[in-house]
């Protein structure tokens, strides 16, 4: 995953209550998704990548569908969410590397105390 991102990376998850945007190195990022790591069961789908570019380099766009179960499933033990990401990607060494990943949260539902990265309000869940 690190080879794919550039020295810096900008991201930003605070559609879905996670913190708040911040610029850090690919390896402190990739750390940190290593530690966000779980024990739910996980299926991260991505769909309908469009790429484009501009004056700035190019620049992505793709839906997500992400579902999350207990390892035991039982009954509410799962927790999804849907939404896109925005990439941003500049040449470094000849290769083209993320240097911006933006999450844009849609809906959530389930039981949200199962994904320690999420903390949004009830009212912005829908439960299952």
């Amino acid at each position: 995953m690190e080879a794919s991102l550039g020295t810096e990376v900008f991201i930003d998850y605070a559609s879905s209550g996670r913190e708040q945007p911040i610029t850090m190195s690919g390896a402190e990022f990739v750390q940190r998704r290593r530690n966000a790591i779980d024990t739910l069961s996980k299926h991260h789908s991505f769909s309908n990548l469009l790429l484009t570019r501009d004056v700035d380099g190019v620049k992505g766009r793709c839906n997500y569908l992400i579902l999350r179960f207990d390892r035991d499933f039982k009954g509410e033990d799962f927790y999804h969410s849907c939404g896109a990401y925005e990439f941003r990607f500049g040449k470094a060494d000849d290769a083209w590397k993320i240097t911006s990943v933006t999450q844009r949260a849609l809906q959530s539902w389930g039981n949200r105390q199962l994904h320690a990265g999420t903390c949004k309000t009830d009212a912005q869940d829908i439960k299952a």
